[in-house]
Parts: C-alpha cells; structure tokens; sequence
C-alpha cells in the first residue's frame, strides 16, 4: 500500500498544468453550448474535436455524453462510444493522468488501490470524486486491518472517516479493544473531529432506538485522552447533526443549520452552495437548509456527470443551467411519482420555497 501512495504521490500532475485544448475553440464552444442547454450538436462537435486530438475535448466527452446522447438517434449514439476506434472510457483513462485515477468511477477489484486512487484524487483537486470512490473503500473493507502510513492526514471529510473509527469500536473481534481505544485515544489528543463523530456513533446520540452505550468503555477512552468527562459528552453532542443527516433520513431545520456549519468548508459542499447562491441568491443559506433538511448531503450525487475540474471548477460547474439540473434532479429519487404532492418538497417549501420551486422545474 505505501509502494502504491507513493507512487500516486510522484504521478500526480501539478494543479497549474492546463489540459491541452482548453482554449481551442473547438472545444471551448460545443462545450459552453452543453453546459447551456440540449443542443445535440455540442455532442458531436465535441466527438469530432476529440478525434481530432484535442485532449480537453476527450476528457469532457464521457460527461457530456451523459447529458445529450438522449437527444440523438440510436445509430449516433453508437458512433460516438469510440474515439478513432477506441472505446471512450478506455480513451479518456489514457489521456490524463487525473482521468486515469478516477476511470469514470470504476471501482475495480483492488481495495489498496481503489484507496490509493482516492488520495491521488484528493491531490489533484477532485474531492468530490476522491470522497466517493473513499466511501466505497469504506463500505467494502469496513476500513479494517492495517491503515497506510498518512491515512489520517489525507482530507477526507470528517464524517467519511469516522466509520473506519466506529466499525473499530463495534467490532472487537476484527479489531481488537485494546488497539482501537488506543487509536481512537490518539485521534482524540490530534483533535481529530472524526473521532468525536465515530464516538458519538458508537454511543448512539442519534437514534432513540440505540441500544444502551457501553459508559464504562467510553470513560476509559476520555480518561485515556486526559477529557473532562463533560467535554466530551458536549464535544459528542456536537457531531449528533451530522450523524443525522448523514443517515440521509429527513431532519429538522435546526438539525440541518447545525450540520451545515460542518459541512460549510468542505470542497464536497460546494456544489450545493453554489447552487443555492446562483439559484435562490436572496434565501441561499435557507436553500441549503431545505437541501439538507430534506436530500441529505449533497456529495456523490453528479459523479460521473460532472467533468473533471481541470476542465470547469466546481463551483463554476454548479453555477451553470447544467451543474444545477443535474443536483436538482438528484433528489427525484426521494420525491416519488409524484413530485409535486411529494411530503418531502412541502417541508422543503416551508424552509425555502425557491429551493422547491427550482427542484420542480428542473424535473423532466
């Protein structure tokens, strides 16, 4: 695993390289017109660019793709799943080193590598795609056994690490006791927020169906640390928000405000705030609110539809008609067949009505 992070480490290309082709026309105006609106000619004018060479044209191919092929016969469609013979994907990985650690999302077979490619991507400026494939390294292995040297150093959010924490303290017979209260002892004395997320997880602060919390454990855990046994019921208290939320269960409004002032600062909230100040600019912080309250966070939700940041930054992204259709119709799969009689968009409209507005007029 280290071999595999160092070498990520040298490969990964300076954030001030521009991509080839970035200002070329040829690929600047189909691009700008996706990014617009459905014009199905942007698709294949940026299929032909990328034939031609132009690398910003092939790296923002498979996400545009993804937007417009629906608006071109089936005959079309097939034409464009190969650059000059070579299928898309397998194109897109070959042309830039960031394109070939994200792979469009495959997950592969390898753990190591997958958490490997996840901390290439936090380096080379994707956050949001370096979160979800760390998520699915979480998910797979329960972040059990040897974690590589630098794990905790590397910025995932807080609430995305807590788990490799909590599964410790669950399970004592993958991780043993003694280890994980000594981990955890130590993430205390850094200050590590995802401790305290990961305690208050094992505690159960955030379900009234939690069985009773092992007291004795976590007074050993705070002793060990030198924490005031009030302190840390306070500093567990704190996380009690972000562990609801992350839960993606509907929440109250106070519940959401008291999350998002976590979640304000991290790289994978940005899509939302950009949203919300280009969408709903006079009741922004509300439009978060009704976000969160009613969809949960919002990382993840346009992965593989959004291009490389490399190529449009993510805040620009989610400023433009595109970037904000794509996470308004993220929250379709919550609302049901029928959206506007939904319960969740009526108490997302008591928070913010413009936040529902937008979401209905964003539906297909």
């Amino acid at each position: 695993m280290r071999a595999i992070l160092l070498a990520l480490a040298l490969a990964t290309p300076s954030l001030a390289d521009p991509v080839p082709g970035l200002d070329d026309p040829a690929f600047r105006d189909p691009f700008d017109r996706a990014l617009q609106g459905d014009d199905p000619t942007a698709l294949t004018d940026l299929h032909a660019a990328a034939e031609a060479g132009n690398t910003a044209a092939l790296l923002a191919l498979p996400a545009v793709s993804e937007w417009l092929r629906a608006t071109l016969p089936f005959a079309e469609r097939k034409a464009l799943a190969r650059i000059n013979g070579t299928p898309v994907a397998e194109a897109y990985a070959t042309a830039d080193p960031v394109a070939a650690l994200w792979r469009l999302g495959d997950i592969g077979t390898d753990t190591d590598a997958l958490l490997a490619r996840a901390f290439g991507l936090y380096a080379a400026g994707e956050p949001d795609k370096a979160t979800s494939l760390y998520m699915i390294w979480v998910n797979q292995t329960g972040g059990f056994g040897p974690l590589p040297e630098g794990f905790f150093d590397q910025p995932a959010p807080d609430w995305a690490t807590a788990p490799v924490l909590w599964g410790r303290l669950y399970d004592t017979a993958l991780a043993p006791a003694v280890e994980t209260d000594a981990l955890v002892v130590d993430r205390l004395k850094a200050d590590d927020p995802a401790a305290w997320i990961a305690l208050a997880g094992f505690a159960g602060l955030h379900r009234t169906d939690a069985p009773p919390a092992d007291t004795a454990r976590l007074a050993a855990i705070f002793a060990a640390a030198g924490l005031p046994q009030d302190e840390a019921a306070r500093r567990m208290q704190a996380a009690v928000p972000v562990l609801k939320v992350m839960r993606y269960e509907p929440v109250d409004p106070a519940t959401a405000k008291a999350a998002i002032e976590t979640f304000r600062t991290e790289p994978e909230f940005e899509p939302l705030l950009a949203l919300c100040t280009s969408t709903c600019p006079a009741t922004a912080d509300d439009c978060a609110t009704a976000f969160i309250a009613g969809f949960g966070h919002p990382y993840g939700r346009a992965n593989t539809a959004q291009p490389l940041a490399s190529l449009i930054p993510t805040a620009d992204f989610f400023a433009t008609p595109r970037g904000r259709t794509l996470l308004l119709r993220s929250t379709a799969g919550r609302l049901g067949p029928d959206p506007a009689g939904s319960p969740l968009l009526a108490a997302a409209r008591q928070i913010d009505a413009c936040l529902a507005d937008a979401i209905l007029a964003a539906l297909p």
